[in-house]
């Protein structure tokens, strides 16, 4: 099976346009992207250390509807946070999924923003519980006549339709060996995020001896930062690789793998360069089982438009062959 592709789409920052998120749909069909990916938050400020600041962030469920509804890309979340009430995030995925006709992927996780939690009532302390609970409620309302007893809510013979669906892919997206034992245990896959190869290859691993022992085949995404450009020099100098690699230092689970001083220590959160340095950074993820790859161009908006369109013609056809339609008919 190839590598498919998705695209994270700029609903959130500064340079978020209604054109980029729901104008470019139908575009990025035609250039080979399968799906389109969008952040989940409450208060949203910038998120990550080497993102601009900005209040702009259009509600994922929102943007999702609309791509759904006029195109035939599938819908993502990467990721979904527990800082919904569980009962009604369920009829939300059941109506989306209903609406996108089951072209939809939730990658799931217990989210790392205190202030998302606070404006949604909750404490991030109780985001384990949360979590379990929410993705419990899930599976829960797939079918008629459900029941559940949890912390947040109790319910019996309860109904939703359309409610989610019975084969709901859910991902967890985290990259720790905490991540991989949810992942293997509550849901279908890993969806690691931003993930350097010397990390991806322990908890990959790792993820294979677990899922072998539970009996299940595990999906995997990931979603590298891109940045093209003429050569590898030029595209480097356009992103903030300092802020990255102090993100990458700040995470505790990722210190049995660094140093991280130089972009190389990034490979495979960070591909950069021409269009056969991208190919050559995406087959090596090939390499490595992913099946799916979620461009992240948020580090390269000053060419975000032209960055798709040298994708779609010089990349993504090395990966997806488009359907040759010469000489039928007659």
């Amino acid at each position: 099976m190839s590598l498919r592709f998705g695209l994270l789409l700029p609903h959130f920052g500064p340079h978020s346009t209604w054109d980029r998120v729901f104008g470019i749909g139908p575009r990025l069909e035609e250039l080979g992207f399968s799906g389109v990916y969008f952040r989940d938050q409450l208060g949203f400020t910038g998120g990550v250390s080497f993102e601009n600041p900005s209040h702009r962030f259009v509600d994922p469920f929102i943007a999702m509807s609309a791509v759904a509804a006029t195109t035939g890309l599938t819908v993502g979340m990467a990721t979904l946070t527990p800082i919904r009430p569980p009962v009604l995030l369920s009829q939300m995925v059941g109506s989306l999924a209903y609406l996108a006709r089951g072209r939809m992927v939730l990658g799931v996780g217990l989210g790392g923003q205190p202030n998302a939690f606070r404006l949604a009532g909750l404490s991030i302390d109780d985001r384990v519980a949360l979590f379990e609970e929410m993705v419990a409620v899930l599976r829960a309302t797939s079918r008629p006549e459900a029941s559940h007893r949890g912390p947040q809510i109790g319910f019996e013979g309860l109904t939703l339709d359309p409610g989610p669906p019975t084969d709901l892919e859910l991902l967890y997206c985290g990259s720790s060996l905490a991540a991989i034992r949810r992942a293997v245990r509550f849901t279908d896959g890993w969806f690691p995020g931003r993930c350097p190869f010397r990390v991806f290859d322990r908890l990959s691993e790792r993820l294979r001896e677990e899922a072998g022992a539970a009996g299940k085949t595990m999906r995997v995404a990931i979603v590298p930062l891109v940045s093209l450009d003429r050569n590898r020099e030029r595209a480097l100098a356009k992103v903030n690789v300092e802020g990255i690699l102090e993100e990458s230092r700040r995470k505790p689970a990722w210190r049995p793998d660094g140093p991280f001083h130089s972009a190389d220590d990034l490979g495979g959160a960070l591909i950069a360069g021409n269009s056969d340095d991208v190919i050559a950074g995406l087959r090596q993820l090939e390499a490595r089982g992913v099946d799916e790859v979620v461009l992240d161009l948020r580090e390269r908006m000053d060419v975000y438009e032209e960055s798709i369109e040298q994708l779609g013609a010089e990349v993504i056809p090395s990966f997806v062959p488009r359907p040759n339609n010469e000489g039928s008919g007659g």
